[in-house]
């Protein structure tokens, strides 16, 4: 996977479909740099675990060691049973990704986004809604989408980890 140049202008992009919502997420998790945070329901519909999706994260992960995945859900049903190419990652990388399920009011959340590094998201307002938004370099915008995460992920708790029963 080639690293994308971006200009650094903010720029905004409206998306009207699941399939530009998927290509937005491979875009997004290509221009990680630090962080990748995920937050879905359950990881149904986001194809994450394709080999391009894998090599994306794992190209990632390899990267530099300081570099983390965090992905949130409130289910993880899909992920234990349907996605071996993420479960083998969490086993390489343990110590650098994570996985939690969400609680409480977290668990009512119905927006589903991917954010790399505070600057570049992608967000679907209502997840079972194809339309979502796509914004790179935006620090401003990424602040508040890192701060949504960031309640999500305080009202989580780990769900799956590389040393789980079975894994």
């Amino acid at each position: 996977m080639t690293e994308e140049l971006t200009s650094g202008v903010p720029e905004r992009i409206l998306l009207s479909t699941r399939k530009e919502y998927l290509e937005a997420l491979a875009r997004v998790a290509g221009l990680a740099r630090r962080e990748l945070r995920i937050f879905d329901a359950d990881f149904f519909h986001l194809n994450i675990d394709t080999p391009t999706t894998h090599g994306l994260l794992r190209e990632f992960l390899l990267r530099d060691r300081d570099n983390r995945l965090y992905i949130a859900v409130h289910d993880t049903e899909h992920i234990r049973n349907r996605c071996p190419r993420l479960l083998d990652l969490l086993r390489q990388f343990s110590e650098r990704m994570f996985i939690h399920q969400t609680q409480d009011d977290a668990a009512r959340a119905q927006d589903s986004f991917v954010l790399a590094d505070r600057m570049h998201f992608v967000r679907r307002p209502v997840q079972a809604q194809p339309r979502a938004v796509l914004r790179l370099n935006d620090e401003q915008e990424s602040q508040s989408i890192f701060l949504r995460f960031a309640e999500i992920w305080d009202s989580s708790i780990p769900a799956i980890s590389a040393t789980t029963s079975g894994l």
